[in-house]
């Protein structure tokens, strides 16, 4: 008998996030591969066996193979399996290439979908990403690799910046003027959630002793986040 795999996405922060199908998952997976980004309130809603594979900061980790391996062994053996990720599974959570290897290797599997930190923490939080006269575009990048060209949007957020501050501030410089309004969003959803407000020219200085995972949102909508909330 096979097996099946779900590739859910865990949402943002706590289980108030979680969608009704993400739920009804976990409470039916006999086992739960998870990331390190999955809040621990959520983790509580899992029924079965629940397994750690992903990584600590920039520390030891479990290789993507080895994951994709496991995946296909417990589906091989029948096994309901829920790989459960913070955000959603198909934006930057290489969720694409599990599911391309589940399917290569003949295994149903189902994406569920959640909320992105990219969309929902910033919404959360009252930072619209578009607005009438001031954004009518918006762009999500990864942020920790300050080489990369940024794409160019009204309003740009970027993923997993911490440790390149320095180096996207000057990426920032080639694309918005030095005062543009800008906010880092530390742990959103968490304990320890933090906001710092600033402008483009107070990178790095303004992301120091911030804890991770870390948002960058750059736009002229930043401006409206203090009348907003």
């Amino acid at each position: 008998m096979r097996g099946k795999v779900y590739l859910v996405g865990a949402g943002f922060g706590g289980p108030e996030h979680l969608t009704l199908k993400a739920l009804r998952v976990l409470e039916a997976a006999e086992v739960v591969l998870h990331d390190r980004l999955v809040h621990p309130g959520v983790l509580a809603l899992a029924k079965g066996e629940k397994v750690f594979v992903g990584k600590e900061g920039y520390g030891e980790r479990t290789s993507q193979e080895a994951i994709t391996e496991r995946l296909v062994a417990l589906a091989r053996e029948g096994k309901v399996v829920a790989r459960l990720k913070g955000g959603d599974p198909m934006v930057f959570g290489r969720g694409g290439e599990e599911a391309l290897a589940l399917k290569r290797a003949g295994i149903p599997f189902e994406v569920v979908p959640g909320v992105t930190s990219a969309v929902g923490a910033l919404s959360a939080l009252g930072f619209p990403l578009t607005f009438r006269g001031l954004s009518r575009s918006f762009a999500v990048a990864t942020g920790h690799d300050p080489r990369l060209p940024l794409p160019l949007a009204d309003t740009l957020v970027l993923l997993m910046p911490l440790h390149a501050l320095e180096g996207l501030k000057a990426r920032l410089l080639e694309r918005y003027p030095p005062d543009t309004p800008l906010a880092l969003l530390a742990r959103v959803g968490w304990p320890g959630e933090e906001v710092r407000l600033g402008r483009v020219r107070d990178l790095p200085g303004l992301g120091a002793g911030l804890p991770s995972p870390v948002l960058l949102v750059v736009g002229e909508v930043v401006g409206l986040y203090e009348e907003l909330r």
